[in-house]
Protein backbone atom coordinates (compact mmCIF):
# COMPACT_ATOMS: atom_id res chain seq x y z
CA UNK A 1 0.00 0.00 0.00
CA UNK A 2 0.90 3.56 -0.20
CA UNK A 3 2.48 4.96 3.00
CA UNK A 4 1.13 9.13 3.48
CA UNK A 5 2.80 11.56 4.80
CA UNK A 6 1.34 13.05 8.10
CA UNK A 7 0.32 16.03 5.78
CA UNK A 8 -0.90 13.96 3.39
CA UNK A 9 -2.75 12.64 6.00
CA UNK A 10 -4.16 15.56 7.25
CA UNK A 11 -5.60 17.27 4.44
CA UNK A 12 -7.34 14.07 3.49
CA UNK A 13 -8.82 14.02 6.86
CA UNK A 14 -9.86 18.00 6.20
CA UNK A 15 -11.25 16.79 3.06
CA UNK A 16 -13.36 14.02 5.10
CA UNK A 17 -14.44 16.43 7.94
CA UNK A 18 -14.95 19.18 5.49
CA UNK A 19 -17.77 16.29 4.13
CA UNK A 20 -15.95 15.51 0.52
CA UNK A 21 -15.38 12.41 1.50
CA UNK A 22 -18.70 11.17 3.32
CA UNK A 23 -19.76 9.46 0.15
CA UNK A 24 -22.24 11.66 -0.83
CA UNK A 25 -23.17 12.19 -4.53
CA UNK A 26 -20.78 15.13 -5.52
CA UNK A 27 -22.95 18.18 -6.26
CA UNK A 28 -24.19 19.44 -10.04
CA UNK A 29 -23.33 23.15 -9.98
CA UNK A 30 -22.85 24.48 -13.09
CA UNK A 31 -18.76 25.00 -13.66
CA UNK A 32 -17.59 28.30 -13.30
CA UNK A 33 -15.94 29.32 -16.88
CA UNK A 34 -12.54 30.00 -14.84
CA UNK A 35 -12.89 26.48 -13.95
CA UNK A 36 -13.21 24.88 -17.73
CA UNK A 37 -10.41 22.48 -18.92
CA UNK A 38 -8.53 23.34 -21.93
CA UNK A 39 -6.84 20.93 -24.60
CA UNK A 40 -3.28 20.34 -23.38
CA UNK A 41 -1.96 17.12 -25.53
CA UNK A 42 1.10 16.67 -22.96
CA UNK A 43 -1.62 16.58 -19.76
CA UNK A 44 -3.21 13.73 -21.52
CA UNK A 45 -0.51 11.73 -22.04
CA UNK A 46 0.70 12.43 -18.34
CA UNK A 47 -2.89 11.18 -17.15
CA UNK A 48 -3.33 8.08 -19.65
CA UNK A 49 0.03 7.33 -17.46
CA UNK A 50 -1.65 7.88 -14.05
CA UNK A 51 -4.58 5.73 -14.84
CA UNK A 52 -1.67 2.74 -15.79
CA UNK A 53 0.22 3.65 -11.92
CA UNK A 54 -3.49 3.14 -10.66
CA UNK A 55 -4.16 0.28 -12.58
CA UNK A 56 -1.15 -1.38 -11.52
CA UNK A 57 -2.27 -0.92 -7.87
CA UNK A 58 -5.06 -2.81 -8.57
CA UNK A 59 -7.79 0.27 -9.12
CA UNK A 60 -10.53 -1.39 -11.53
CA UNK A 61 -10.95 -0.39 -15.15
CA UNK A 62 -14.54 0.54 -13.80
CA UNK A 63 -13.36 3.45 -10.98
CA UNK A 64 -10.78 4.58 -13.25
CA UNK A 65 -13.33 5.08 -16.02
CA UNK A 66 -15.53 6.75 -13.38
CA UNK A 67 -13.16 8.77 -11.77
CA UNK A 68 -11.59 10.17 -14.96
CA UNK A 69 -14.66 11.03 -17.08
CA UNK A 70 -13.93 14.56 -17.85
CA UNK A 71 -10.85 15.07 -16.46
CA UNK A 72 -8.64 17.84 -17.71
CA UNK A 73 -6.00 20.45 -17.59
CA UNK A 74 -6.80 23.29 -15.56
CA UNK A 75 -4.42 25.98 -15.70
CA UNK A 76 -6.27 28.16 -13.29
CA UNK A 77 -5.33 25.65 -10.49
CA UNK A 78 -1.67 25.80 -10.93
CA UNK A 79 -2.11 30.40 -10.96
CA UNK A 80 -3.99 29.92 -7.91
CA UNK A 81 -1.44 27.10 -6.20
CA UNK A 82 1.32 29.94 -7.22
CA UNK A 83 -0.07 32.72 -5.69
CA UNK A 84 -1.89 31.00 -2.29
CA UNK A 85 -2.74 33.78 0.08
CA UNK A 86 -0.64 32.64 2.92
CA UNK A 87 2.55 32.58 1.23
CA UNK A 88 1.78 36.25 -0.30
CA UNK A 89 0.56 38.21 3.26
CA UNK A 90 1.75 39.27 6.32
CA UNK A 91 0.87 36.76 9.44
CA UNK A 92 -1.28 39.12 11.35
CA UNK A 93 -3.10 39.73 7.69
CA UNK A 94 -3.04 36.26 6.82
CA UNK A 95 -4.75 35.19 10.33
CA UNK A 96 -7.70 37.81 10.10
CA UNK A 97 -8.64 36.91 7.22
CA UNK A 98 -8.61 32.68 7.73
CA UNK A 99 -9.35 33.38 11.34
CA UNK A 100 -11.43 36.22 11.87
CA UNK A 101 -13.65 36.58 15.04
CA UNK A 102 -17.43 35.38 13.38
CA UNK A 103 -15.62 31.82 12.59
CA UNK A 104 -14.66 31.50 16.51
CA UNK A 105 -17.86 30.51 17.67
CA UNK A 106 -18.79 28.47 15.04
CA UNK A 107 -15.41 26.56 15.20
CA UNK A 108 -15.54 25.38 18.95
CA UNK A 109 -19.23 23.71 17.96
CA UNK A 110 -17.64 22.21 15.61
CA UNK A 111 -14.58 21.28 17.42
CA UNK A 112 -17.17 19.69 20.24
CA UNK A 113 -19.17 17.99 17.95
CA UNK A 114 -16.08 16.26 16.50
CA UNK A 115 -13.92 15.80 19.77
CA UNK A 116 -14.04 12.07 20.00
CA UNK A 117 -13.23 11.53 15.72
CA UNK A 118 -10.30 14.35 16.67
CA UNK A 119 -8.80 12.33 19.71
CA UNK A 120 -9.05 8.98 18.04
CA UNK A 121 -7.11 10.36 15.18
CA UNK A 122 -4.43 12.00 17.50
CA UNK A 123 -3.97 8.93 19.10
CA UNK A 124 -3.59 7.12 15.88
CA UNK A 125 -1.59 9.38 13.92
CA UNK A 126 -0.48 11.54 16.48
CA UNK A 127 -2.07 14.99 14.63
CA UNK A 128 -3.04 17.55 17.63
CA UNK A 129 -7.02 17.76 17.73
CA UNK A 130 -6.34 21.83 17.74
CA UNK A 131 -4.20 21.63 14.20
CA UNK A 132 -6.92 18.98 12.47
CA UNK A 133 -9.55 21.70 13.61
CA UNK A 134 -7.42 24.66 12.37
CA UNK A 135 -6.86 23.23 9.15
CA UNK A 136 -10.69 22.27 8.47
CA UNK A 137 -12.04 25.63 9.57
CA UNK A 138 -9.58 27.33 7.14
CA UNK A 139 -9.87 25.27 4.52
CA UNK A 140 -13.77 24.79 4.32
CA UNK A 141 -15.30 27.25 7.26
CA UNK A 142 -15.95 23.54 8.94
CA UNK A 143 -17.27 21.66 6.27
CA UNK A 144 -19.55 24.50 5.19
CA UNK A 145 -17.68 25.89 1.84
CA UNK A 146 -17.02 22.93 -0.21
CA UNK A 147 -15.25 24.38 -3.09
CA UNK A 148 -16.49 24.20 -7.05
CA UNK A 149 -13.20 23.00 -8.39
CA UNK A 150 -13.00 20.11 -10.39
CA UNK A 151 -11.13 17.92 -7.67
CA UNK A 152 -9.38 15.19 -10.02
CA UNK A 153 -8.70 17.71 -12.76
CA UNK A 154 -7.27 20.09 -10.62
CA UNK A 155 -5.01 17.76 -8.79
CA UNK A 156 -3.83 15.74 -11.95
CA UNK A 157 -3.13 19.30 -13.31
CA UNK A 158 -0.98 20.06 -10.26
CA UNK A 159 1.00 16.48 -10.50
CA UNK A 160 1.41 17.47 -14.27
CA UNK A 161 2.70 20.75 -13.85
CA UNK A 162 5.23 18.84 -11.57
CA UNK A 163 6.98 21.78 -8.73
CA UNK A 164 5.38 19.01 -6.13
CA UNK A 165 4.32 15.78 -8.56
CA UNK A 166 5.42 13.17 -6.17
CA UNK A 167 2.59 14.79 -3.33
CA UNK A 168 -0.11 15.05 -6.00
CA UNK A 169 0.54 11.87 -8.32
CA UNK A 170 0.15 10.37 -4.70
CA UNK A 171 -3.12 12.40 -4.00
CA UNK A 172 -4.82 11.26 -7.60
CA UNK A 173 -4.15 8.09 -6.73
CA UNK A 174 -5.55 7.78 -3.14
Amino acid sequence: GMQMSRRGFAGGLAMVLAGCGTGTAPSRRPVQAAYRTVPNPGFDTYVAGLRRKAAAQGISAATLDAAFRGVGFLPVVIERDRNQSEFKRALVDYLALVAPEEKIAPGRRAYAGQRRVLAEIDSRYGVPPEILAAIWGVESYFGTRRGDFPVLSATATLAYEGRRRAFFEAQVLA
